[in-house]
């Protein structure tokens, strides 16, 4: 039986919460694992060592584990797997990492050198320093090695520089020496899927956004009109995008409401069953592959026009995928995608200088004036100094003129003001949403065409004139 990391974790939790005891049924755990990390080192040290840089060694290890184990629990009843994976991660396992690892209040962990940690929650981040973190930077770089191969990647001289995942949905990239410096041992991101669904109501107590932005995104959405979710790193495009993905599955009622997701690792959060109108949800999950053999963003979205989706979804564009992206919102299909960017305008920059690596011959124009028609809505999104997130900007555009953009801000987000500690840090931004703009009559005949209701258009945009719908 193979476990993930994070049911890996949970039997570690449960385990130590139980009293060791006397007779057949109960044991001291302690007492097995030292027995078999004693023997395993006095024995099979070579095993050990190449276990960090080999999958296949690993594997010898964990029979080894598995042998030594048998031997000391003879006469008892356990469970094998996880009794081996366990005394397996306690002998190989994720050091100081494995508490934050598990801690569904941690969202990203950074690792700026083996003496330098940052445990990054919503509300603060915690620093781990010298004693606190990792010994030395070989530990450090022992362990990353360890989180790496979980995904199937190795980390080494040759391969210095990866991107991997642990488990289901937590992302790890990480970089060791030569492109770091000896003495630093790793840096390292790691960023984690959050298993809790995001409400409605959390968006807004929040702050993030109004209620009138999200029924306006949704509805852009559940009635074929592509959205583009810009922003930095830790701006919270991938909850948001949850969250639209979610009320798409509950809101669209069209027979075709498939949804084909394309990821480089799991980090979208979706229902598996609409409740509300009992039916499945119909979404396709697809992930990128590494060498050898690379599967690419660009080869999945290609392949998502043979599976008849409503909306596709290529989760994070940073290359010539989104010229593919582009193509495929021109043939009748609704996009919803993300990408760093710093603005909403910047974003069609991005999209554009994007849209040149995939080899086009296209002119810059041309390629904005695709992107235009492709995604008519970008929002832009950002993490401020007290690390709430806003969404800053939810932007139409409406066509080029003179090689830039011609559109208008429908929401922004306006700071009035911020309050600072007694060390002059920002402890809060104080300001609110405002709408500043009505959308055009083609994206208003646009959604009403494609079924939204138009008592819900006239709600969020009543200044809409019957005569400018014409």
């Amino acid at each position: 039986m193979s476990i993930t990391t994070y049911e890996f974790l949970s039997v570690l939790q449960a385990q130590d919460n139980v009293e060791p005891g006397s007779g057949k049924n109960s044991f001291d755990y302690m007492t097995v694992l030292n027995s078999v990390r004693s023997t395993i080192a006095q024995n099979h040290a070579a095993e050990l060592a190449a276990a960090l840089n080999d999958i296949k060694a690993a594997q010898t290890l964990k029979k080894l584990v598995l042998k030594y184990a048998a031997e000391c629990m003879a006469g008892k009843d356990y469970n094998r797997d996880e009794l081996v994976e366990r005394i397996y991660q306690d002998m190989a396992g994720l050091g100081i990492l494995t508490k934050y690892l598990y801690d569904p209040s941690v969202e990203e962990i950074n690792v700026n050198g083996y003496n330098a940690v940052e445990i990054i929650r919503a509300e603060r981040t915690d620093y781990l320093y010298g004693t606190e973190a990792f010994p030395s930077p070989t530990a450090a770089l022992d362990i990353v090695k360890r989180m790496v191969r979980m995904g199937g990647m190795l980390l080494d001289a040759q391969t210095p520089r990866v991107d991997s995942y642990i488990g289901s949905g937590t992302r790890i990239s990480a970089i060791i020496p030569p492109l770091v410096p000896q003495e630093q041992g790793v840096i390292v991101s790691i960023r984690k899927q959050n298993k809790n669904r995001i409400t409605r109501e959390q968006l807004i107590d929040s702050g993030s956004a109004t209620e009138d932005m999200l029924d306006f995104l949704s509805m852009c959405l559940c009635y074929g009109v592509s959205i583009g979710a810009a922003g930095g790193t830790g701006s919270g495009k991938s909850t948001l995008m949850s969250y639209l993905l979610n009320e798409y599955i509950l809101k669209n009622d069209d027979n075709n409401n498939r949804i084909y997701i394309i990821e480089d690792s799991r980090e979208l959060n979706l229902m598996d069953f609409d409740n509300a109108n009992d039916r499945p949800a119909r979404v396709l999950y697809t992930v990128t592959k590494g060498p050898p053999n690379p599967v690419s963003m660009h080869d999945l979205i290609v392949s998502s026009l043979r599976f008849h989706p409503a909306l596709i979804v290529p989760a994070e564009v940073r290359d010539g995928a989104a010229f593919q992206a582009a193509v495929a919102g021109q043939t009748g299909h609704t996009i919803l995608t993300s990408f760093h960017a710093d603005g909403a305008e910047d974003g069609y920059r991005r999209l554009v200088s994007m849209c040149h690596t995939a080899g086009t011959r296209l002119t810059n124009d041309q390629l904005l004036e695709m992107c235009i028609s492709a995604w008519p809505i970008i929002i832009f999104q950002k993490q401020l100094k007290d690390n709430s997130r806003k969404i800053m900007e939810i932007f139409e555009a409406r066509g080029l003129l003179d090689g830039s953009v011609k559109g208008k801000t429908l929401y922004r987000y306006d700071m009035d003001r911020v309050e600072r500690d007694g060390h002059g840090h920002i402890i809060k931004v104080y300001g609110k949403h405002r709408r500043t703009g009505c959308i055009s009559p083609a994206l208003y005949n646009r959604l009403r065409d494609n079924g939204a209701p138009e008592e819900h258009l006239k709600r969020l945009f009543p200044e809409f004139q019957a005569e400018e719908r014409i």
